[in-house]
């Protein structure tokens, strides 16, 4: 009979929105990311519009954290962005940030146990334009 991991983390918290920042994009910082990435695409570069990876760059301060009480080591194990609206030069974007879940896997190297967050991007409007899931995981290393 297999056991159940054990790990806590705060409930309460999964699944509350929490606005965390708000930003303008400007013409000289989406000018500068494009140059950065090789980006040449004309839609980017002189049209106004800003690539999908840029939100990626966007800066908001910490969302509601489950505080997730699990082994000794976590690491970042990869992201989502949904572009859900085109984003143009000179919109203010506000985040809203999310814990959506905390789940534990077993398998052949042990329990891990995966959080997932999720930033919503929304415009002026409060129409979302954007979402970018993250995952971490924490697992136990040695004793």
């Amino acid at each position: 009979m297999s056991e159940e991991p054990v790990f806590e983390y705060d409930e309460s918290v999964i699944g509350i929105e929490e606005e965390v920042g708000t930003l303008t994009v400007d013409a000289e910082t989406v000018a500068n990311y494009c140059e950065l990435m090789g980006e040449t695409n004309p839609l980017y570069t002189e049209q106004g519009f800003v690539p999908p990876s840029y939100l990626q760059r966007m800066r908001f301060s910490g969302g509601p954290d489950p505080k997730v009480k699990f082994g000794n080591t976590g690491f970042h194990a990869g992201s989502r962005m949904e572009l859900l609206k085109p984003v143009k030069v000179g919109q203010t974007l506000t985040g809203w940030a999310q814990a959506k879940e905390v789940y534990a896997k077993t398998g052949r190297s042990g329990t891990m146990v995966f959080q997932v967050s999720r930033l919503t991007y929304r415009d002026e409007n409060g129409d979302e334009v954007a979402h970018s899931d993250q995952l971490m995981v924490r697992r136990q290393v040695g004793e």
